[in-house]
């Protein structure tokens, strides 16, 4: 019988399957995060004058009030979404792990907006909110309710764009701990009844444990995510006159978006982006750090 001889591939080999993918990633990666950081120091117009402005973009970001709104509008936005994501991924995906009838069928309708268009999304829940003629408002009215002005009023815009954003989302983060829940060793929940542990216990003492590199990860994803949202902003609150009302929608990648193309403050809004890469680094770094308190990545 002849042996079949397999050759080890060279490194010049791999280094040519490799090569369009890290011209990809230098293309439209390396080098924009590069060319940002060198503009965020001039003073970039979209002209062909430009001039060295040293860290003056970075001082007038720290002191413009405009700012320092498009941050605490992220940092709501942020906080409420990641935690609603989370939450409902995971009580669903409890839900759904149990041998109920139809369990395919609600996994596959909950997951479907994650692979539906932000766009078409957004552009539905307009009309679902639409304060005159929108479902959601008829049925207020008719069980007598006020009608709310939901992407119209400072005080609802940044909750509805919240809500169509969990919608969309928690879908994602169910699967991920569907499949964490799936890899947990039925043992250790045989062993747990063996010490008279409830539901409760249980899921305390065996399930949350078991999950939490899972969780971390979906925490991870749903930050950076949440700190980039800029879609649904977009559409839900007049394209590139957005952001508001008055500015309760306008998060920091909105800010950036209206500095560099509406005022066309190039270099203003690259120190803009710089420091928000730094704050979601910073958070990253902080998560990973703190990881070794709380994640267990022991496998029975």
């Amino acid at each position: 019988m002849r042996r079949l001889l397999i050759k080890h591939d060279s490194v010049r080999d791999v280094l040519i399957f490799l090569l369009p993918s890290f011209l990809g990633f230098c293309i439209f990666i390396l080098f924009p995060i590069i060319a940002s950081v060198g503009l965020s120091f001039t003073n970039y117009r979209g002209g062909k004058t430009i001039a060295f402005v040293g860290l003056k973009n970075y001082l007038i970001a720290f002191h413009s009030s405009g700012f320092q709104e498009a941050f605490w509008v992220t940092l709501t936005f942020v906080v409420f979404t990641v935690f609603f994501q989370i939450v409902l991924g995971l009580v669903f995906a409890l839900i759904l792990n149990q041998k109920i009838v139809g369990r395919s069928f609600f996994r596959g309708i909950i997951f479907l907006p994650v692979v539906l268009s932000t766009i078409a999304i957004s552009l539905a829940f307009m009309l679902i909110f639409n304060p005159q003629k929108g479902p959601v408002n008829n049925f207020l009215m008719s069980i007598g309710f006020d009608p709310l002005a939901w992407l119209a009023s400072p005080k609802t815009s940044l909750m509805t764009v919240i809500i169509v954003t969990v919608w969309r989302q928690f879908g994602y983060y169910m699967v991920l701990f569907l499949a964490g829940l799936q890899t947990i060793n039925p043992t250790l929940y045989e062993a747990a009844e063996i010490d008279g542990a409830d539901s409760v216990r249980k899921f305390r003492h065996v399930t949350l444990p078991m999950l939490t590199p899972i969780l971390f990860l979906c925490i991870i994803l749903a930050l950076i995510q949440a700190f980039q949202v800029f879609d649904q902003i977009f559409v839900l609150t007049g394209g590139q006159q957005g952001g508001g009302p008055a500015g309760s929608t306008t998060t920091l990648v909105f800010d950036i978006y209206l500095n560099a193309f509406n005022n066309w403050q190039m270099g203003y809004s690259c120190a803009e982006a710089i420091i928000l890469l730094i704050i979601i680094l910073f958070i990253t770094v902080i998560q990973y750090k703190q990881q070794q308190k709380w994640v267990t990545y022991d496998i029975i």
